[in-house]
């Protein structure tokens, strides 16, 4: 049960939307990379399962699988999820590990939410020649980021359980102000238990989940509305105009400004 869509197609690469309605009820299945892909969750969540551990994923997450890889996606904690899917071909993949000294195969099954990858669903709807451009340095980027965080995930199915629902609490309500006590009470946990278990089930800490979520809308309203900068800052939760300006650059190398004027260009 789920829809796939073609975004777009380009020399070594593509662009997918997947939306999967599995829910609580439906029986996992094994599925098999069909492309070496980075895919990144935009809306729901799920525990995904292979040979090599099992992670929760979430709106930020992003899942890495290596072509012809197995794994099993079960959503026992809400029902479907939303994925923009970039695949990369073999040959792509190997030029890219080359020029960068890194093997050309992801070695960890996900990474946590992060603001550093928080604009890339975005940047997933844009224009070709911008969108390309953002796909060889996504690749990159996730590459270095494998290296340097690959680890066998095997966290407990009540812990991934746990951080799936704040996962989609943290996205539902990023533009509120969400503590780690008001997320650790939630899930009847110590705030120590908390952050623990959830970092260890996803890849991140609540806070960083939290702040991509804030940079997720922002880069969508940025390139989807004329909102005022301004205005997309205090809508997506951030209190201080020069705040956000910092970590929206910090992210993606842009101001919101030249970032929404180039994207849209």
């Amino acid at each position: 049960m789920g829809v796939t869509r073609e975004l777009f197609r380009g020399e070594g690469f593509g662009v997918v939307e997947h939306v999967c309605a599995y829910g609580p009820g439906d029986q996992p299945f094994e599925e098999r990379h069909g492309a070496s892909n980075v895919a990144f969750v935009v809306g729901g969540a799920f525990e995904v399962r292979t040979p090599a551990g099992s992670a929760a994923l979430g709106p930020g997450s992003i899942l890495l699988g290596n072509e012809g890889d197995p794994y099993t996606c079960a959503h026992e904690a809400g029902r479907g999820d939303i994925c923009v899917s970039l695949g990369y071909s073999t040959a792509l993949l190997e030029d890219a590990g080359s020029s960068l000294g890194l093997r050309p195969r992801f070695r960890g099954i996900s990474l946590g939410p992060t603001p550093a990858f928080a604009a890339i669903p975005a940047i997933a709807r844009a224009s070709p020649p911008a969108l390309e451009e953002a796909a060889l340095d996504v690749l990159a980027r996730i590459l270095a980021a494998d290296a340097g965080t690959a680890r066998l995930q095997r966290p407990r199915p009540a812990d991934e359980r746990r951080a799936v629902e704040a996962l989609r609490h943290i996205d539902a309500h990023a533009g509120e102000p969400l503590s780690l006590a008001t997320l650790a009470e939630r899930a009847r946990l110590t705030r120590f238990h908390f952050l623990r278990s959830f970092r260890a089930a996803v890849g991140a800490t609540p806070h960083q989940s939290l702040l991509a979520a804030r940079l997720r809308r922002a880069a969508k309203l940025l390139l989807e509305t004329r909102l005022p900068v301004t205005d997309v800052a205090f809508e997506v939760g951030f209190g201080d105009l020069s705040n956000f300006i910092r970590t929206f650059r910090r992210a993606t190398g842009r101001s919101p400004r030249a970032f929404r004027h180039r994207l849209r260009a």
